[in-house]
């Protein structure tokens, strides 16, 4: 891999970095059209993100810094060979504010070039102002993150799963890993009929508890109020205001066609809070949770709420990111804790201290606190 370096040349006056292959620049407006097709060629499938989604997080966050822009990589005839987005989240350490930054849309184009961009891409985002790096990425950035001197959060790259409809989860599953659509179509009454099976005589393991605590609609005022209340004792947490959280919300209700984002905040029946829950309902009928909290000895309620107020709206499954102070209750509902197919969480840090509230469990990070307009639908 190192042998696809090259040396980077001081900035020019246009205020890119120069290569004897190419050069890293800021994105521009007019890069959207080529970042789509490389999206497209790497994916090999039609690209999820709409030009409008893709310049309203790259050009548009309420966080956005010139000093932590997105960029892009330039070969010597001009032609994009590789793009990282770069989305800037105030966090707070131990009391004190720091600047996370976080890589998305890490795209290289599929050739020693792309290789070599993807490497220059990577170093010049990990050598930036910022206190803490995170990304979620696939092999190839597991491979340059990690011999650019950051490293693997093994907890964080799990993932637990939670299935409603055990049957038709299961062929959802086989679809992904190539079950022909007329053989999906020819099994889907008969998993139909299991799951109604389950749902009446299915065994303890399998059944899901029906929820006795009552909710409300989750709005902006709402959520930084829980995250003040319920996550204030993490060494490390998020930072956020209402305009900022809008803007965020705002941007992954319209994150995928024919998806819905719920937020849902859970009560007493006296009106105590007791937790909430962020997630997005897609077309591939997998409850994707972006963000859940709450009193520690109320988990299991916000847990069973979820569960059952996504399988009221045809959720076959809950997914989430792992969260240490989940994993006894999950563990009690059944879950199953995996890591999602080629994929790795990924921190950076001059301080050994923030690291190691990371990898020590002592950090509230959700999928908000990444890139989830670049991960839900997937």
């Amino acid at each position: 891999m190192s042998t696809l370096t090259t040396e980077i040349f001081p900035r020019s006056r246009a205020g890119s970095l120069r290569s004897t292959k190419g050069r890293i620049r800021p994105v521009v407006d007019s890069d959207i059209a080529q970042i789509r097709e490389l999206l497209q060629r790497v994916g090999g499938q039609a690209v999820p993100s709409s030009a409008w989604l893709l310049k309203r997080v790259f050009f548009d966050s309420p966080w956005r810094d010139n000093e932590l822009c997105s960029l892009v990589y330039e070969d010597s005839a001009g032609r994009l060979m590789g793009c990282l987005g770069v989305a800037v989240r105030p966090m707070v350490f131990r009391e004190r504010s720091i600047c996370a930054a976080v890589g998305h849309h890490f795209i290289v184009h599929p050739s020693r070039g792309g290789a070599r961009a993807g490497i220059e891409l990577a170093r010049r985002f990990l050598n930036g102002p910022q206190d803490l790096s995170l990304a979620v990425w696939n092999e190839l950035g597991r491979r340059i993150w990690t011999s650019l001197g950051g490293s693997v959060t093994p907890f964080h790259s799990l993932s637990w799963t939670r299935a409603l409809r055990p049957a038709r989860y299961i062929l959802g599953i086989l679809r992904d890993r190539g079950l022909p659509f007329p053989a999906a179509v020819t099994l889907y009454p008969a998993c139909e009929a299991v799951d109604a099976t389950l749902g009446v005589f299915g065994r303890r393991s399998l059944a899901l508890r029906s929820s006795t605590v009552l909710s409300d609609d989750l709005d902006a005022v709402t959520m930084m109020s829980y995250l003040t209340t319920f996550a204030s004792d993490r060494a490390l947490k998020p930072c956020y205001d209402v305009s900022t959280l809008t803007w965020l919300l705002e941007t992954l209700s319209h994150a995928t066609p024919g998806g819905h984002l719920h937020k849902v905040a859970v009560r007493t029946p006296s009106g105590r809070p007791l937790g909430w829950y962020v997630y997005h309902l897609g077309l591939s009928g997998t409850a994707e949770v972006l963000q859940l909290g709450g009193k520690d000895d109320a988990l299991r309620d916000v847990l069973d709420h979820l569960f059952d107020h996504a399988r009221q709206r045809g959720a076959v499954a809950v997914t989430g990111p792992m969260d240490a102070r989940l994993v006894g209750a999950l563990s009690e509902k059944n879950c199953a804790f995996h890591r999602p197919r080629n994929t790795w969480a990924l921190i950076h840090s001059h301080d050994a201290r923030i690291a190691e509230a990371i990898h020590s469990g002592d950090a509230f990070l959700s999928r908000l606190e990444g890139a989830p307009w670049a991960e839900i639908g997937k």
